[in-house]
């Protein structure tokens, strides 16, 4: 199926369905295209019906009317309400990355009956928990005026420096570099600055709903530990996935066949042909 649009509040919500199976939706992370998903999406619609969809502000998602920046995770939370009902009245699984954890950890805690379960990978959740988040939160800080003074690039090698491993740092810093214009220019402008500071209120976490993921060549990088710790306090396990923060592109193949494993033990799927 080609792309669709939705107009919801103050937007226009580009997105994809495609597949057979139970749902599955992609929360995209900082830079909000669905586009680093669909090569992993081409092989998973043998089991999942698969929604990608672009948040709004970024790619072909446009925005129709001014925006409240100081809801904008409560926005973001009611695209993905509005979107999966308009796909489906089924319960669907959701998977988010980075960033955009904070969107689906608050998706799933407000609406949890709508949810199967929740795949976090590697979820830049509540930095300010984190023993050292007082300095994290000043050294993030300073990302954000170098974006205002120097610009995106800049910002991106320095986030580059600080939170990621050398081949997470080619796909996501030194590749995006040379793009006249990214997505990374709205993050840092209305996102950057809350998305991976908002509190997270351990008692409404639905810990049934929850499979936290992380790469298993990002363990000795920063990216690894807001998730890390996150679950830790959960008392969860983190399951390994094939690749780093980004392997869900950069190791697509063999990271459909772990996936894939890891739904089966889950029940969210009951057999597998990759």
């Amino acid at each position: 199926m080609p792309e669709q649009f939705l107009q919801v509040n103050s937007a226009r919500l580009c997105y994809e369905v495609k597949g057979d199976g139970p749902f599955i939706v992609f929360v995209a992370g900082g830079d909000g295209s669905y586009q680093p998903f669909t090569s992993l999406r081409d092989l998973l619609v043998k089991h999942f019906t698969v929604v990608l969809y672009s948040r709004r502000g970024y790619c072909k998602s446009k925005l129709t009317e001014p925006q409240d920046y100081t809801k904008r995770l409560d926005t973001d939370v009611q695209d993905l309400y509005t979107l999966m009902k308009s796909v489906t009245d089924e319960t669907f699984s959701v998977f988010a990355s980075s960033s955009s954890g904070i969107v689906a950890l608050t998706y799933v805690n407000r609406y949890p009956d709508t949810v199967d379960k929740c795949f976090l990978h590697e979820p830049m959740v509540d930095l300010s928990a984190l023993l050292d988040g007082r300095q994290l939160k000043s050294e993030h800080r300073k990302g954000i005026e170098i974006f205002e003074v120097y610009g995106r690039n800049a910002a991106l090698v320095y986030y580059g420096e600080l939170y990621l491993n050398k081949s997470d740092r080619y796909y996501m810093v030194d590749k995006q570099v040379s793009q006249v214009k990214s997505g990374w220019d709205y993050h840092f402008e209305h996102e950057a600055h809350q998305y991976l500071f908002t509190e997270v209120d351990m008692d409404k976490v639905h810990r049934d709903k929850l499979v936290m993921l992380h790469g298993v060549e990002s363990t000795e990088s920063f990216i690894s530990r807001p998730g890390a710790a996150f679950s830790k306090a959960l008392g969860m396990e983190m399951v390994p996935l094939p690749g780093g923060h980004i392997g869900f592109y950069t190791d697509y193949k063999t990271f459909a066949v772990e996936f894939i494993k890891v739904c089966r033990e889950c029940r969210v799927i009951y057999h597998s042909k990759i």
